[in-house]
Formats: C-alpha cells, sequence, structure tokens
C-alpha cells in the first residue's frame, strides 16, 4: 500500500493541496484518481527498482506516437514540465487525463456487440499498422525480457513446467517478420477499453513490448472469452467474436502472416495467465474462490491442450 505522505506530494505536485486521492486499482495497486481543481487527473505511481525511468519513458513514447497518429489511447501529461515526477522512497508518477466514457460492460448488449468487436478489432489494427513504421528514441522491450520468463518454476506441476518451457522453445525460434512482429499493446482486455458514445480508447500500454502482433489479437479473444462459462457456448462466442474482430483489423493491416498463429498464442495466454497469477498474487490474502479459479485454470492445463476446443483459423479465412 503507498502511503499517504507520498500521496499527498503527488497532490502537491499537480497544483491543489486540497485535493483527495481516490484508489482506483491497477494490477499493483498503483493507480489513483485526484482531483485537481474540479478536473479528474488519473496519477500511475511506480518504484524505480521495478520499474525504471527509461522504460516509463519508452512507453510515455509509443503512446504518444499513437495518440498523434490518430489512435484514440490516454496521452500522459506534462506536469511542471515533466512527464516523469519524482517522488520520495525511489518513486515517481505519471499523469493522465480521466477518459471520457466507462470501462466497456460485457453485460450489456447495447454495447457488448458485433460493431463494438469490429471497432476494437479495427483501431488494435491501426494500432499494429503503425507499429511497422515506429522507429523510437528510448525502446520498448523484447518479449523474452519480461521477468516472468526468468522466474524459478519449481512451484508447478511437472505438466505445467513441461508445457511452459515447451512454449518458450518454439517461440524463441519462431519467425519475426515486419508484417506479423513489432510493438503491441500486450494486455488489451475489455478492461483497458473505454467507451463513450461508440468511440473506443485505449489505456494502460504498461505492458506492451516487442511481440507477435497475433499474441496481442489472441490476448483480445482469450480474456473476451474467457467470462463465457459453458465451454461450447464460450467456442460459438469466440468463433462470433473472432468474425467480426477481424473483419475490422483487416481494414487497417495486412493479417495474412498472423491468421495461422493466433490459434497458438490464445493457448499460450491461458497458460501465460496461469503463470503470471501464481507469481504474482498474494496467496494468503486470496478468497477462497479465487484459489479455486487458480486451481481450475491449472487442472484445464494439464487436462487439455486447446483453451476454446477449436480452430477459429479454420473458422474463418481472411
Amino acid at each position: 500500500m503507498i502511503n499517504q505522505q507520498i500521496l499527498d506530494q503527488v497532490i502537491k505536485l499537480l497544483g491543489d493541496p486540497s485535493a483527495d486521492a481516490k484508489l482506483l486499482g491497477g494490477y499493483f495497486n498503483n493507480v489513483y484518481e485526484i482531483y485537481v481543481s474540479g478536473t479528474p487527473i488519473i496519477a500511475k505511481l511506480f518504484k524505480r527498482e521495478d520499474d525504471p525511468e527509461e522504460l516509463v519513458l519508452s512507453e510515455i513514447e509509443w503512446v504518444q506516437f499513437l495518440h498523434e497518429h490518430g489512435l484514440n489511447v490516454s496521452a500522459p501529461l506534462l506536469v511542471e514540465g515533466s512527464y516523469i515526477n519524482s517522488l520520495p522512497e525511489g518513486m515517481f508518477f505519471v499523469a493522465y487525463p480521466k477518459v471520457a466514457g466507462s470501462h466497456v460492460d460485457i453485460r450489456n448488449e447495447n454495447v457488448w456487440n458485433n460493431q463494438l468487436f469490429y471497432d476494437w478489432g479495427k483501431s488494435m489494427g491501426k494500432m499494429h499498422s503503425l507499429s511497422r513504421q515506429y522507429n523510437p528514441r528510448h525502446n520498448r522491450p523484447k518479449w523474452h525480457e519480461h521477468k516472468l520468463y526468468h522466474m524459478n518454476m519449481d512451484q508447478f506441476d511437472f505438466g505445467i513446467q513441461r508445457k511452459w518451457n515447451h512454449y518458450l522453445n518454439e517461440m524463441k525460434a519462431m519467425e519475426q517478420t515486419k508484417d506479423s512482429f513489432g510493438i503491441i499493446h500486450g494486455d488489451l482486455h475489455h478492461h483497458n477499453l473505454f467507451y463513450d458514445e461508440g468511440k473506443l480508447t485505449f489505456i494502460d500500454f504498461g505492458d506492451s513490448e516487442w511481440n507477435w502482433f497475433a499474441y496481442d489479437i489472441a490476448i483480445v479473444i482469450y480474456h473476451a472469452s474467457l467470462p463465457v462459462r459453458d465451454s461450447s457456448e464460450r467456442a460459438q462466442f469466440a468463433a462470433r467474436f473472432y468474425e467480426s474482430f477481424m473483419d475490422g483489423y483487416v481494414t487497417e493491416n495486412v493479417a495474412d502472416s498472423i491468421i495461422n498463429q493466433i490459434d497458438y498464442f490464445i493457448n499460450f495466454r491461458h497458460l501465460y495467465s496461469c503463470v503470471y497469477h501464481n507469481q504474482y498474487l498474494d496467496k494468503e490474502n486470496l478468497t477462497e474462490a479465487q484459489h479455486q479459479y487458480l486451481e481450475n485454470m491449472k487442472n484445464s492445463l494439464l487436462e487439455q491442450d486447446s483453451f476454446l476446443g477449436i480452430s477459429l483459423a479454420a473458422e474463418k479465412t481472411v
């Protein structure tokens, strides 16, 4: 938990000492909303030992590039002439405007529908197309540099370890071309989308990295399908989602070298999520339902090779 003295310093730097900081969340509880003279500002706090300034600057540069080229993203704000704002105890923060609209509500069929999926795909296609043109000063990490790939795996069953190592070895040998590989968002599930009267805005580029475009697409499909509990209904939903999403995607970016990799990366994302949550979640403070969720995820990986049970590539040819 971030102490009040740190938050008071954030508020002071934003210029309104009377403001309060409201915790919004984030995976590591480091995102706050602060009203500055009546205007909501989002402050994301970092520890330098975990997130070096150079790394965060590379995220800022990437987001600014996308913003300048017409993609709807949450671009950072200058505070006293700087994007990186130093705090005590080896911390710093970046400020963002609060995005208009709200998080996408998957229970609202007036929003969660084929048109949204099409627009989502179109925006991701544009982002990947821009990625192919991008020549950064501060570069984003390569996929294999993520510390998750270098952690001890002894806590996992042998079957999980074997699958993990198999995927990593295969991915290290995969071809990387300009049409298939570039900087991706890396976590564009519906919680990182804001919807406002038909307009979509992408937020939180902290996981952006050099990776396969197909993995970015797979992340979206995996997390969109995950709330559907029944396996048959999940497969049907994923096929419908994929159809609309890719119809939008190909209006902005070529997909010929991507299509056949999407199924592979959906299955990898399921494994990645299991490993990630088990490595980073504070298991002593999880609810019984959360423990059961992790156990079910592990068992599904041990018992089956395909998360969806179907091949989306076989369902549609773009």
